[in-house]
């Protein structure tokens, strides 16, 4: 596969003559130039990647996934976001916390695409833009403001002291005062003929002669699919979130790749017409179910089970008294048994001899996804002698009513969690995922987002209490041309500047 734009650049001169007969009779020549235009090949890259002409690639401006998704290529953060929450310098060469403050040294031999010299300003710039954008004013909401202390050094005033300080400076730094938007990344943005293309920025400091020297871009606007421009490798990657559109196998070489959207069971606490109501019941749930079994049966497989709201690659979370992802069945119906419910009716449901064990599961149709999440949440919680049913409303708008009214027992519920992990949607008044969840415990938040009570602390209490059940981290699916190779699986764009492709 070789992607090919061209230009008229090449110039053919050539001498044709005029003959005239003068009065004489004699012929006069005369020499002139032309100038002919070939066609040249500009662009030659092995690999193209989607984009839509709608938007831009401005990262404060551009709302499409597709361009959003290559725009890590061109920009570079103070850190990369991290499993395990420490984060990965890219630009800082140093970051240190302390109380509300992070202290972060800038690398001195980082260059814009231009050639300039990316300092501190850049930095305290791209963070005021950060703080009123939607994709990154979330995590950086407990950050309030930046000062520059030297060209070369910021400190960051957060309103609390947060464990994942250095983790949440992911945001893309832009060159400040620039009429065009440029970055420090891997690649720049040209244009052909308005036609774009990325080509190699060779005064990134890793900068290597091998690398791929342009990529193609090609355009989706107006497009039904990927199905069509990846099987005529007119596109080398695609990537599917599995956010409701149906997955397609593409290629025989996909990846995973990790998000930040964390699928639970939402628990109604508050409803007395609920058993949830009972904490008992929701410890026995909560402990009992199979996470790493739904997992494994949700989202085409594509998740990784949590027993807490937090990854299990989280620094300093210990999992070892925490239950088993895989379920402890036995402990859980123990549970229940020594609360009374210790027969089970000719309906395989567990009963008191007065009132049995029945409840519902409210979820969302619009994502077939999720409906199978709620399917396998049933089994696991029939397992233990719930009689369960599945309610299925078939709009989010429906699905956000039914909750706002408060009559239900569980619901299948998804956040995209910004990479500290606020969880203020859950635990605070006017948060948006608050359902079903007693107030009693937003203090609880609050003293272990305000770094009065430690993690592990936290999450015993969490534990006990079960306002919500983590289930599991899903991911979405990257399919990449098979005749690539050289790609990262674990950060698939990032690798693109050494991608080969087998000819």
């Amino acid at each position: 596969m070789r992607k090919k734009l061209t230009a008229l650049l090449l110039v053919l001169t050539f001498v044709f003559s005029l003959a005239a007969c003068d009065g004489d009779g004699n012929a006069e020549t005369t020499d002139t130039t032309e100038e002919y235009v070939l066609p040249t090949e500009i662009v030659e890259a092995d690999v193209s990647l989607p984009y839509t002409s709608a938007e831009g690639f401005d990262p404060y401006s551009s709302k499409s996934e597709l361009n959003r998704a290559v725009i890590p290529v061109m920009y570079e953060s103070l850190y990369s976001s991290t499993e395990d929450c420490k984060g990965k310098p890219l630009l800082a060469s140093e970051g240190t916390v302390d109380g509300t403050k992070i202290t972060v040294k800038i690398k001195k031999d980082v260059k814009f695409s231009d050639g300039s010299t990316l300092k501190s300003a850049d930095v305290k710039s791209s963070f005021e833009k950060a703080k009123n954008n939607l994709y990154y004013s979330g995590t950086l909401s407990n950050v309030s403001s930046v000062t520059v202390k030297d060209d070369y050094t910021v400190v960051f005033e957060m309103y609390s002291k947060s464990i994942f300080a250095l983790n949440i400076l992911n945001f893309p730094i832009v060159k400040y005062g620039n009429s065009e938007v440029l970055g420090s990344g891997k690649y720049k943005l040209q244009h052909l003929d308005d036609i774009p293309y990325l080509s190699v920025n060779t005064l990134h400091r890793d900068f290597k002669t091998q690398w791929n020297k342009q990529i193609a871009l090609y355009d989706m606007a107006g497009k039904n699919g990927p199905i069509y421009p990846f099987k005529a490798n007119e596109i080398s990657v695609y990537k599917n979130s599995l956010s409701g559109e149906e997955y397609i196998n593409l290629s025989s070489q996909t990846f995973s790749e990790n998000m930040n959207n964390l699928v639970y069971i939402g628990v109604n606490s508050n409803w007395a017409g609920s058993v949830t109501s009972v904490d008992w019941v929701r410890h026995a749930i909560n402990i009992g179910i199979d996470r790493t079994l739904i997992s494994a049966s949700s989202f085409l497989g594509q998740a990784s089970a949590a027993i807490t709201p937090f990854k299990n690659q989280l620094s300093d979370l210990k999992t070892e008294s925490l239950p088993s992802t895989a379920g402890e069945l036995q402990k859980a119906i123990g549970i229940l048994e020594r609360n009374g419910y210790d027969e089970v009716n000719s309906e395989g449901i567990r009963t008191n001899g007065n009132s049995t064990l029945r409840l519902s599961i409210l979820v969302c149709s619009e994502n077939p996804y999720k409906v199978s999440v709620a399917q396998s949440v049933k089994e696991s919680l029939e397992s233990m002698g719930f009689g369960v049913t599945i309610e299925q409303v078939k709009s989010a708008k429906k699905f956000r009513n039914a909750l706002k009214k408060g009559h239900f027992d569980l619901y299948i519920g998804e956040t995209s969690l910004s990479y500290d992990y606020g969880l203020e949607e859950f635990f605070t008044s006017d948060g948006n995922l608050n359902y079903g969840i007693s107030e009693e415990f937003y203090e609880e938040y609050r003293l272990f987002s305000n770094g009065e009570t430690g993690l592990t602390e936290f999450i015993e209490i969490f534990e006990t209490e079960v306002p919500f059940i983590p289930v599991f981290y899903r991911k979405s699916i990257v399919s990449v041309n098979p005749n690539i190779s050289g790609v990262d699986e674990n950060n698939v764009y990032s690798s693109i500047c050494d991608w080969k492709i087998d000819k």
